[in-house]
């Protein structure tokens, strides 16, 4: 089965958001799990002019602002919160079709 590159998208505020920060931690914990080419994770910082403007553009996408933070993976919602490792991992995992190698 073959992989595909996923893209994991933080929206989160740069500065003052501990918990933005708590995902954006958590993302860069597990990337190297991930062989190079699958994972490619930004920030969508929603305290920058391009930030708002790609928040209204999910926004759009889903008919509904993500929450701040929360983790959009290949353009759908995946996260209303922060997830813990394990759980980031397995869907990123799921998104690339990684996951369905071990089963």
């Amino acid at each position: 089965m073959s992989r595909q590159e996923v893209l994991v998208e933080i929206v989160a505020k740069k500065k003052g958001c501990m918990m933005c920060d708590l995902a954006i931690a958590i993302l860069e914990e597990i990337a190297p799990e991930f062989d190079p080419g699958i994972l490619g994770w930004e920030v969508v910082d929603v305290g920058s002019r391009e930030g708002v403007a790609r928040h209204a553009e999910l926004g759009s996408i889903f008919g509904r602002m993500p929450a701040v933070p929360s983790i959009v993976i290949n353009e759908a919602i995946a996260f209303d919160n922060i997830p813990d490792m394990e759980s980031l991992t397995a869907a990123v995992r799921e998104a690339s079709h990684l996951g369905k190698l071990s089963s």
